[in-house]
């Protein structure tokens, strides 16, 4: 999988004025370079302070790369970047060293959000894992065209200074046109709001229908056995707050449910933008930053029941 990141405004100054080593993007760059070595991933980074700069670099890559890490910085109400988004249809995950003064317009257009707290990278190395997760990928990476690539420079440090980061602030962010992971939850601890999913949606498969009767004697066709339903995500979540499933076992039966229903396969009728919604939030549930509780797992069993 190869990665865009886009760093934004003022990023190239990150570090300066405290005047320390092991916090500058330099040094943000080898620690993204050495976790994305660890974890088989491709980066291809770009920085700048103008705006136009980004968006030509996201329409040029578009078709290079898998998926988006952008830290819009001082942009993050820039409505070009949101739409240039949308338009690349790329799953992409919006990264800030802190929270934003106001609601982020560009993660409107993300996946997910993370935001750090005190200016560390773990954000950054937080959104790699969850791309090498392979949660964003509907089917099994088959042979790619090749792409060169610089061999990353070793990682001094994964944060400003020497203290570890704190653990950063996920949110998923509320949808708008496109297709959501999941609604607002929140949980003790960090913030989750469960929102859109920047990737092309494909188109739905004809939903499975009841057949006509052939003759007499003849029974009705009855809809696929495998078809998706409100009531059989229901069941599983069931099974897992009672503890007849693990939470891994839970989200890789969602995973594999996911990637069926992004190929086509059919589910039930004038609810598959919830159920994709409801797979994907669990098959994130066990990532560290985006772990769901019991009483989310609850929440989304009534959102099902609606």
């Amino acid at each position: 999988m190869k990665l865009l990141v886009l760093h934004g405004p003022n990023l190239n100054l990150l570090g300066v004025r405290e005047g320390t080593s092991g916090g500058r993007l330099s040094d943000l760059d080898a620690a993204l370079n050495e976790r994305a070595e660890e974890l088989g991933l491709e980066l291809k980074v770009v920085q700048s302070n103008h705006e136009g700069v980004l968006l030509d670099t996201l329409a040029a890559e578009r078709e290079a790369v898998d998926g988006i890490l952008i830290n819009p910085a001082g942009l993050f109400a820039s409505y070009p970047l949101k739409e240039a988004l949308e338009a690349v249809g790329l799953p992409a995950i919006e990264v800030l060293l802190k929270p934003p003064a106001r609601e982020s317009v560009v993660g409107e257009a993300c996946v997910l959000q993370v935001h750090g707290t005190h200016g560390g990278f773990e954000p950054y190395l937080q959104a790699l894992e969850t791309f090498a997760s392979g949660v964003f990928t509907p089917e099994p990476a088959g042979p790619k065209k090749s792409r060169s690539a610089s061999k990353p420079a070793p990682a001094k440090s994964l944060g400003r200074g020497k203290e570890e980061p704190s653990a950063p602030t996920l949110s998923l962010v509320k949808s708008s046109p496109a297709k959501s992971l999941a609604r607002a939850a929140e949980a003790g601890g960090s913030t989750k709001t469960l929102g859109r999913k920047a990737a092309a949606s494909k188109e739905a498969a004809p939903e499975a229908r009841s057949g006509k009767t052939l003759g007499r004697g003849s029974r009705s066709l009855t809809p696929a056995a495998d078809l998706l339903t409100r009531a059989v995500v229901r069941r599983k979540i069931s099974d897992r707050l009672s503890g007849k499933m693990t939470p891994a076992e839970l989200a890789a039966w969602a995973r594999t449910q996911w990637q069926a229903v992004q190929r086509g396969a059919p589910a039930e009728s004038g609810h598959r933008e919830l159920l994709e919604e409801s797979l994907q939030g669990l098959t994130l549930s066990t990532l560290p930053a985006s772990r769901l509780s019991d009483e989310q797992l609850v929440d989304m069993l009534t959102r099902l029941d609606e």
